[in-house]
């Protein structure tokens, strides 16, 4: 037996959807801001990175496909999280992350609160020097 949710009136979601995260090399992105969050969906490729910084708030990250880990830093010690397809994974605030990309990804992502990043400078250097990432562009090295 199938069954499915009855179809309303059509109606207009108003998310207010705006490319935010596109980077030549790296992949698209689009983001809103809803009840005082900020949301974003991105496509990332294989050899460039998300990340590499620290938010005042957590951040959630829900894996549509593809293959990726968080690297975090916490108490000092290195870990590695594996991300999952459909499984949310999040990131504590004020905790260095960055995004290491094994298959070109799409994820779903949002924080609680605006989207505000400082750089975690030098910490995942050997995951920043072979690949391309935002803040590439951001400080003119591209």
């Amino acid at each position: 037996m199938h069954w499915g949710y009855p179809i309303g009136e059509e109606t207009t979601l108003s998310l207010n959807l705006k490319e935010w995260g596109t980077f030549e090399g790296i992949g698209q992105g689009y983001a809103f801001k809803r009840d005082g969050k900020f949301y974003s969906v991105l496509e990332t490729k294989v050899g460039s990175y998300r990340g590499n910084h620290i938010h005042p708030s957590t951040q959630y990250t829900l894996l549509l496909s593809g293959k990726a880990d968080y690297v975090l830093i916490e108490d000092g010690v290195e870990k590695t999280i594996p991300l999952k397809v459909g499984k949310i994974t999040s990131v504590e605030a004020g905790v260095p992350h960055i995004m290491v990309v094994h298959d070109d990804i799409t994820t779903f992502e949002w924080w609680d609160g605006d989207f505000i990043a400082e750089p975690a400078g030098e910490k995942f250097k050997k995951y920043t020097a072979t690949t391309i990432g935002p803040e590439d562009f951001l400080t003119g090295e591209v």
